[in-house]
Protein backbone atom coordinates (compact mmCIF):
# COMPACT_ATOMS: atom_id res chain seq x y z
CA UNK A 1 0.00 0.00 0.00
CA UNK A 2 1.41 3.36 -0.67
CA UNK A 3 2.05 6.27 1.82
CA UNK A 4 -0.21 8.99 2.84
CA UNK A 5 -0.59 11.77 0.22
CA UNK A 6 0.69 14.52 2.27
CA UNK A 7 3.85 12.70 3.67
CA UNK A 8 4.70 11.55 0.02
CA UNK A 9 4.40 15.70 -0.84
CA UNK A 10 6.31 16.71 2.01
CA UNK A 11 9.31 14.19 0.61
CA UNK A 12 8.95 15.62 -2.41
CA UNK A 13 9.15 19.19 -1.01
CA UNK A 14 11.99 18.26 0.72
CA UNK A 15 14.05 17.82 -2.78
CA UNK A 16 12.81 20.92 -4.48
CA UNK A 17 14.88 23.93 -4.45
CA UNK A 18 13.57 27.40 -2.87
CA UNK A 19 11.37 29.15 -4.99
CA UNK A 20 10.03 32.74 -5.19
CA UNK A 21 7.81 33.47 -2.04
CA UNK A 22 4.29 33.70 -2.86
CA UNK A 23 3.56 36.39 -1.25
CA UNK A 24 5.94 39.23 -0.03
CA UNK A 25 3.46 41.98 0.93
CA UNK A 26 3.15 43.79 -1.85
CA UNK A 27 -0.50 44.88 -2.57
CA UNK A 28 -2.10 46.68 -5.72
CA UNK A 29 -1.89 50.74 -5.39
CA UNK A 30 -3.19 53.74 -7.56
CA UNK A 31 -1.50 52.35 -10.72
CA UNK A 32 0.98 49.07 -12.03
CA UNK A 33 4.17 51.19 -10.96
CA UNK A 34 3.13 52.30 -7.48
CA UNK A 35 1.98 49.27 -5.70
CA UNK A 36 1.71 49.37 -1.74
CA UNK A 37 3.57 47.79 0.44
CA UNK A 38 3.17 47.40 4.49
CA UNK A 39 0.89 50.65 4.01
CA UNK A 40 3.07 52.69 2.63
CA UNK A 41 3.09 53.43 -1.46
CA UNK A 42 6.64 52.37 -3.40
CA UNK A 43 7.50 52.43 -6.39
CA UNK A 44 7.70 49.37 -8.59
CA UNK A 45 10.33 48.16 -11.20
CA UNK A 46 8.33 44.71 -11.88
CA UNK A 47 5.59 46.12 -13.98
CA UNK A 48 5.50 45.30 -17.33
CA UNK A 49 4.16 48.75 -18.33
CA UNK A 50 6.55 49.95 -20.16
CA UNK A 51 4.63 52.53 -22.12
CA UNK A 52 2.25 53.21 -19.23
CA UNK A 53 -0.66 52.53 -21.66
CA UNK A 54 -1.94 50.03 -18.98
CA UNK A 55 -4.28 53.39 -17.22
CA UNK A 56 -4.41 54.84 -20.37
CA UNK A 57 -7.91 56.37 -21.55
CA UNK A 58 -8.85 55.57 -24.61
CA UNK A 59 -8.03 51.74 -23.48
CA UNK A 60 -10.03 51.57 -20.38
CA UNK A 61 -13.07 53.28 -22.98
CA UNK A 62 -13.15 50.67 -25.59
CA UNK A 63 -12.98 47.87 -22.79
CA UNK A 64 -15.82 49.99 -21.07
CA UNK A 65 -17.54 49.52 -24.33
CA UNK A 66 -16.69 45.94 -24.96
CA UNK A 67 -17.93 45.03 -21.48
CA UNK A 68 -21.54 46.83 -22.13
CA UNK A 69 -21.76 44.77 -25.61
CA UNK A 70 -20.43 41.09 -24.79
CA UNK A 71 -19.88 40.92 -20.69
CA UNK A 72 -17.00 40.42 -19.12
CA UNK A 73 -16.07 36.99 -19.97
CA UNK A 74 -16.59 34.43 -22.36
CA UNK A 75 -19.62 32.58 -21.80
CA UNK A 76 -19.22 29.68 -24.51
CA UNK A 77 -16.47 28.06 -26.59
CA UNK A 78 -14.87 28.99 -29.38
CA UNK A 79 -17.01 26.97 -32.17
CA UNK A 80 -20.39 27.63 -30.43
CA UNK A 81 -20.83 31.19 -30.59
CA UNK A 82 -17.65 32.31 -28.64
CA UNK A 83 -16.10 34.26 -31.53
CA UNK A 84 -17.72 38.14 -31.44
CA UNK A 85 -17.18 40.80 -33.62
CA UNK A 86 -14.17 41.89 -31.21
CA UNK A 87 -12.26 38.72 -31.26
CA UNK A 88 -12.67 38.68 -35.24
CA UNK A 89 -11.43 42.07 -35.28
CA UNK A 90 -8.39 41.87 -32.87
CA UNK A 91 -7.27 38.67 -34.87
CA UNK A 92 -6.40 40.87 -38.26
CA UNK A 93 -5.15 43.48 -35.89
CA UNK A 94 -2.48 41.12 -34.10
CA UNK A 95 -1.66 39.58 -38.09
CA UNK A 96 -1.43 43.12 -39.46
CA UNK A 97 1.14 44.35 -36.42
CA UNK A 98 3.05 41.67 -37.14
CA UNK A 99 3.34 41.58 -40.14
CA UNK A 100 1.89 38.13 -40.80
CA UNK A 101 -1.34 36.74 -42.95
CA UNK A 102 -3.42 35.56 -39.86
CA UNK A 103 -3.75 35.06 -35.59
CA UNK A 104 -5.29 32.30 -33.82
CA UNK A 105 -6.08 34.14 -29.99
CA UNK A 106 -5.46 32.52 -26.65
CA UNK A 107 -6.39 33.02 -23.28
CA UNK A 108 -2.41 33.08 -22.58
CA UNK A 109 0.93 32.25 -24.12
CA UNK A 110 1.63 28.98 -22.30
CA UNK A 111 -1.48 28.03 -23.59
CA UNK A 112 -0.54 29.24 -27.07
CA UNK A 113 2.62 27.28 -26.65
CA UNK A 114 1.16 24.35 -25.42
CA UNK A 115 -1.36 23.91 -28.14
CA UNK A 116 1.42 24.62 -30.53
CA UNK A 117 4.51 22.25 -29.92
CA UNK A 118 1.58 19.36 -29.41
CA UNK A 119 -0.28 20.01 -32.80
CA UNK A 120 2.84 19.87 -34.15
CA UNK A 121 5.53 17.72 -32.39
CA UNK A 122 5.61 13.74 -31.73
CA UNK A 123 8.37 11.02 -31.41
CA UNK A 124 11.03 11.87 -33.36
CA UNK A 125 10.63 15.48 -33.43
CA UNK A 126 13.10 17.46 -31.65
CA UNK A 127 12.40 21.05 -30.01
CA UNK A 128 15.20 23.33 -29.21
CA UNK A 129 14.84 26.86 -26.69
CA UNK A 130 16.73 29.10 -24.89
CA UNK A 131 18.05 27.94 -21.41
CA UNK A 132 17.19 30.89 -19.46
CA UNK A 133 13.60 31.09 -19.89
CA UNK A 134 10.34 30.37 -18.08
CA UNK A 135 8.67 28.73 -21.61
CA UNK A 136 7.17 25.78 -20.87
CA UNK A 137 8.59 23.79 -23.67
CA UNK A 138 9.83 20.66 -21.71
CA UNK A 139 6.53 20.14 -20.79
CA UNK A 140 4.95 20.04 -23.94
CA UNK A 141 7.49 17.76 -25.26
CA UNK A 142 6.60 15.78 -22.49
CA UNK A 143 2.95 15.56 -23.80
CA UNK A 144 3.81 14.26 -26.96
CA UNK A 145 7.23 12.17 -26.56
CA UNK A 146 9.09 15.23 -28.52
CA UNK A 147 12.42 15.60 -27.63
CA UNK A 148 13.80 18.83 -25.68
CA UNK A 149 17.28 20.66 -25.47
CA UNK A 150 18.40 24.39 -24.32
CA UNK A 151 20.71 26.30 -26.18
CA UNK A 152 22.75 29.16 -24.75
CA UNK A 153 23.84 31.53 -27.25
CA UNK A 154 23.94 31.15 -31.32
CA UNK A 155 27.38 28.76 -31.17
CA UNK A 156 25.66 26.64 -29.19
CA UNK A 157 22.25 26.75 -31.12
CA UNK A 158 24.62 25.96 -34.86
CA UNK A 159 25.98 23.16 -32.77
CA UNK A 160 22.60 21.68 -32.16
CA UNK A 161 20.83 22.20 -35.28
CA UNK A 162 24.20 20.26 -37.12
CA UNK A 163 23.82 17.51 -34.56
CA UNK A 164 20.03 17.12 -35.37
CA UNK A 165 19.92 17.68 -39.04
CA UNK A 166 19.06 13.73 -39.29
CA UNK A 167 16.11 14.26 -36.87
CA UNK A 168 11.90 13.97 -38.12
CA UNK A 169 11.70 17.36 -37.84
CA UNK A 170 13.51 20.48 -35.76
CA UNK A 171 11.82 23.26 -34.26
CA UNK A 172 13.52 26.34 -32.62
CA UNK A 173 11.92 28.53 -30.08
CA UNK A 174 13.43 31.63 -29.66
CA UNK A 175 12.84 35.18 -27.63
CA UNK A 176 13.21 38.24 -29.68
CA UNK A 177 13.91 40.05 -26.17
CA UNK A 178 14.67 37.31 -23.07
CA UNK A 179 12.61 38.08 -20.17
CA UNK A 180 15.78 37.61 -18.08
CA UNK A 181 18.23 38.65 -19.33
CA UNK A 182 16.98 41.21 -21.27
CA UNK A 183 19.43 40.30 -24.67
CA UNK A 184 17.54 40.76 -28.17
CA UNK A 185 18.10 37.82 -30.57
CA UNK A 186 20.35 38.77 -33.46
CA UNK A 187 17.04 37.82 -35.71
CA UNK A 188 18.79 37.76 -39.02
CA UNK A 189 21.33 35.55 -37.95
CA UNK A 190 18.92 33.21 -36.21
CA UNK A 191 16.68 32.47 -39.49
CA UNK A 192 20.06 32.35 -41.41
CA UNK A 193 21.14 29.26 -39.51
CA UNK A 194 17.45 27.65 -39.71
CA UNK A 195 17.35 28.10 -43.24
CA UNK A 196 20.81 26.50 -43.97
CA UNK A 197 19.83 23.40 -41.31
CA UNK A 198 16.02 23.36 -42.42
CA UNK A 199 14.76 23.58 -38.85
CA UNK A 200 11.36 25.61 -38.10
CA UNK A 201 11.51 29.02 -36.01
CA UNK A 202 9.28 30.51 -33.25
CA UNK A 203 9.68 33.89 -32.19
CA UNK A 204 8.51 34.82 -29.05
CA UNK A 205 7.92 38.91 -29.37
CA UNK A 206 6.29 39.01 -25.70
CA UNK A 207 9.26 40.90 -23.83
CA UNK A 208 10.05 43.16 -27.32
CA UNK A 209 6.16 44.52 -27.79
CA UNK A 210 6.16 48.06 -27.70
CA UNK A 211 9.54 49.05 -27.32
CA UNK A 212 11.34 47.20 -29.98
CA UNK A 213 11.28 48.49 -33.39
CA UNK A 214 10.15 51.52 -34.87
CA UNK A 215 6.82 50.19 -34.89
CA UNK A 216 7.07 48.37 -31.60
CA UNK A 217 6.79 45.29 -33.66
CA UNK A 218 10.03 43.69 -32.37
CA UNK A 219 11.82 40.88 -34.79
CA UNK A 220 8.45 41.49 -37.16
CA UNK A 221 10.44 44.81 -38.14
CA UNK A 222 14.22 42.69 -38.63
CA UNK A 223 12.59 39.63 -40.70
CA UNK A 224 8.88 40.16 -41.53
CA UNK A 225 9.28 37.28 -43.26
CA UNK A 226 11.38 33.78 -43.86
CA UNK A 227 11.02 30.44 -45.28
CA UNK A 228 11.81 29.04 -41.38
CA UNK A 229 9.48 31.18 -39.64
CA UNK A 230 6.69 28.82 -38.27
CA UNK A 231 5.08 31.50 -35.70
CA UNK A 232 5.08 34.24 -33.77
CA UNK A 233 3.67 34.17 -30.01
CA UNK A 234 3.18 36.99 -27.80
CA UNK A 235 1.62 37.75 -24.81
CA UNK A 236 -0.44 41.17 -24.72
CA UNK A 237 0.07 41.63 -21.07
CA UNK A 238 3.30 43.30 -21.23
CA UNK A 239 1.67 46.76 -23.30
CA UNK A 240 -1.88 46.85 -21.50
CA UNK A 241 -3.41 45.38 -18.52
CA UNK A 242 -5.13 41.77 -19.69
CA UNK A 243 -5.04 38.09 -20.37
CA UNK A 244 -4.66 37.74 -24.35
CA UNK A 245 -2.07 35.89 -26.18
CA UNK A 246 -1.81 34.80 -30.23
CA UNK A 247 -0.13 32.54 -32.64
CA UNK A 248 0.75 34.50 -35.31
CA UNK A 249 1.37 32.84 -38.73
CA UNK A 250 0.25 31.51 -42.16
CA UNK A 251 -3.21 30.57 -42.47
CA UNK A 252 -2.31 26.85 -43.25
CA UNK A 253 -1.25 26.72 -39.16
CA UNK A 254 -4.00 28.40 -38.16
CA UNK A 255 -6.26 25.90 -39.99
CA UNK A 256 -4.43 22.70 -38.38
CA UNK A 257 -4.13 24.34 -34.97
CA UNK A 258 -8.12 24.86 -35.10
CA UNK A 259 -8.38 21.15 -36.36
CA UNK A 260 -5.94 19.64 -34.44
CA UNK A 261 -4.99 20.72 -31.06
CA UNK A 262 -6.94 18.68 -27.93
CA UNK A 263 -6.88 22.23 -26.22
CA UNK A 264 -8.66 25.11 -28.64
CA UNK A 265 -11.36 22.64 -29.32
CA UNK A 266 -12.56 22.00 -25.52
CA UNK A 267 -11.25 25.96 -24.22
CA UNK A 268 -13.50 29.11 -23.48
CA UNK A 269 -13.08 31.69 -25.77
CA UNK A 270 -10.94 34.78 -25.09
CA UNK A 271 -12.62 37.67 -23.40
CA UNK A 272 -14.10 39.78 -25.67
CA UNK A 273 -12.84 42.71 -23.24
CA UNK A 274 -9.51 41.78 -23.75
CA UNK A 275 -9.47 41.91 -27.99
CA UNK A 276 -11.39 45.23 -27.72
CA UNK A 277 -7.98 46.72 -25.66
CA UNK A 278 -5.34 44.89 -26.79
CA UNK A 279 -6.70 46.45 -30.35
CA UNK A 280 -7.01 49.69 -29.26
CA UNK A 281 -3.13 49.13 -27.25
CA UNK A 282 -1.60 48.47 -30.52
CA UNK A 283 -2.65 51.29 -32.54
CA UNK A 284 -1.16 53.34 -29.53
CA UNK A 285 1.78 51.01 -29.42
CA UNK A 286 2.41 51.65 -33.67
CA UNK A 287 2.50 55.75 -32.77
CA UNK A 288 4.49 55.69 -29.38
CA UNK A 289 7.94 56.69 -31.46
CA UNK A 290 8.68 58.98 -29.51
CA UNK A 291 8.17 57.64 -26.17
CA UNK A 292 10.05 54.43 -27.38
CA UNK A 293 13.32 56.35 -27.94
CA UNK A 294 12.71 58.20 -24.71
CA UNK A 295 12.70 54.86 -23.01
CA UNK A 296 15.91 53.50 -24.77
CA UNK A 297 17.96 57.03 -23.88
CA UNK A 298 16.95 56.79 -20.55
CA UNK A 299 17.89 52.30 -20.68
CA UNK A 300 21.02 53.04 -21.69
CA UNK A 301 21.64 56.03 -18.96
CA UNK A 302 20.69 54.05 -16.54
CA UNK A 303 22.18 50.55 -17.47
CA UNK A 304 26.27 52.55 -18.11
CA UNK A 305 25.06 54.50 -14.63
CA UNK A 306 24.57 50.20 -13.36
CA UNK A 307 27.52 48.72 -14.71
CA UNK A 308 29.96 51.52 -13.60
CA UNK A 309 28.72 50.37 -9.81
CA UNK A 310 30.13 47.18 -10.25
CA UNK A 311 27.17 45.60 -11.13
CA UNK A 312 27.35 42.20 -13.60
CA UNK A 313 24.26 43.23 -16.02
CA UNK A 314 23.60 40.62 -18.67
CA UNK A 315 21.34 42.84 -20.65
CA UNK A 316 21.54 45.32 -23.57
CA UNK A 317 22.08 48.48 -23.43
CA UNK A 318 19.09 50.44 -24.90
CA UNK A 319 16.80 47.23 -23.53
CA UNK A 320 14.35 48.73 -20.69
CA UNK A 321 14.89 44.68 -18.95
CA UNK A 322 17.51 45.67 -17.23
CA UNK A 323 19.01 41.79 -15.62
CA UNK A 324 21.26 41.79 -12.74
CA UNK A 325 23.50 38.53 -12.48
CA UNK A 326 24.34 37.38 -8.97
CA UNK A 327 25.86 34.14 -7.78
CA UNK A 328 22.70 32.59 -5.95
CA UNK A 329 18.53 33.41 -5.53
CA UNK A 330 19.72 33.85 -2.22
CA UNK A 331 21.63 36.97 -2.86
CA UNK A 332 19.25 38.11 -5.58
CA UNK A 333 16.60 38.24 -2.58
CA UNK A 334 18.90 39.84 0.33
CA UNK A 335 19.21 42.66 -2.96
CA UNK A 336 15.57 42.47 -3.67
CA UNK A 337 14.61 43.11 0.19
CA UNK A 338 17.36 45.62 0.28
CA UNK A 339 15.95 47.77 -2.40
CA UNK A 340 12.33 47.30 -0.69
CA UNK A 341 12.86 48.67 2.52
CA UNK A 342 13.91 51.71 0.20
CA UNK A 343 10.72 51.84 -1.12
CA UNK A 344 11.91 49.92 -4.84
CA UNK A 345 10.27 46.95 -6.05
CA UNK A 346 12.34 44.38 -8.29
CA UNK A 347 12.01 41.20 -9.04
CA UNK A 348 14.43 38.40 -7.72
CA UNK A 349 14.66 34.90 -10.58
CA UNK A 350 16.09 32.30 -10.84
CA UNK A 351 18.30 31.57 -13.43
CA UNK A 352 19.59 28.39 -14.31
CA UNK A 353 21.13 26.28 -17.52
CA UNK A 354 22.89 23.49 -18.39
CA UNK A 355 26.51 25.94 -17.84
CA UNK A 356 25.31 27.94 -15.02
CA UNK A 357 23.19 28.12 -11.95
CA UNK A 358 22.60 31.58 -10.97
CA UNK A 359 19.90 34.37 -11.12
CA UNK A 360 19.07 37.72 -12.00
CA UNK A 361 17.61 40.63 -10.58
CA UNK A 362 15.29 42.19 -12.79
CA UNK A 363 14.29 45.87 -13.24
CA UNK A 364 11.88 46.99 -15.64
CA UNK A 365 12.01 50.33 -16.70
CA UNK A 366 9.36 52.42 -17.55
CA UNK A 367 8.48 55.97 -19.30
CA UNK A 368 5.55 56.27 -16.27
CA UNK A 369 9.14 56.35 -13.67
CA UNK A 370 9.87 59.91 -12.68
CA UNK A 371 13.35 61.30 -12.51
CA UNK A 372 13.05 60.86 -8.68
CA UNK A 373 12.25 57.60 -9.09
CA UNK A 374 15.28 56.58 -11.46
CA UNK A 375 17.71 58.24 -8.70
CA UNK A 376 16.40 56.49 -6.28
CA UNK A 377 16.69 53.25 -7.90
CA UNK A 378 20.51 54.05 -8.78
CA UNK A 379 20.86 55.16 -5.03
CA UNK A 380 19.71 52.35 -3.59
CA UNK A 381 21.92 50.03 -5.86
CA UNK A 382 25.16 52.13 -4.95
CA UNK A 383 24.52 52.35 -1.60
CA UNK A 384 24.08 47.78 -1.62
CA UNK A 385 27.16 47.81 -3.58
CA UNK A 386 29.11 49.73 -1.50
CA UNK A 387 27.99 47.34 1.92
CA UNK A 388 29.12 44.35 -0.33
CA UNK A 389 31.83 45.54 -1.21
CA UNK A 390 32.66 46.51 2.14
CA UNK A 391 31.72 42.98 3.62
CA UNK A 392 34.15 41.39 1.18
Amino acid sequence: MKGDIKIELTRELAFESPASPADIGIRAGGDALHPVYRSRVVTSFASWDLLALHDHREVKTVAVHAVEQHGAGPATGRYVGGMTPALTACEVRVARFFAADTALLFSSKNQALLSTITSLCSEGVVVLGPALTSLPLADACVLVGAEFAEFEGEDELRQMLERHRAAKRVIVVAEAVSSVTGKKLATKRFFSALEQTGAWGIVDETSALGFSGLRGAGSAEDVPGSPALLARVVQCSSVVGVELAAVVGSSELRELLLARSRYVRFELAPSSVAAAAVHRALDLVEVAISQRERLGVRSKMVQAAVRAQGWVVLSEDDSPILSIWVESLGKARELQEGLLQRGIVVEALPARSTRRNGAVVRILLSTGHSEEEISRLMDGLLEIRKRRSDAE
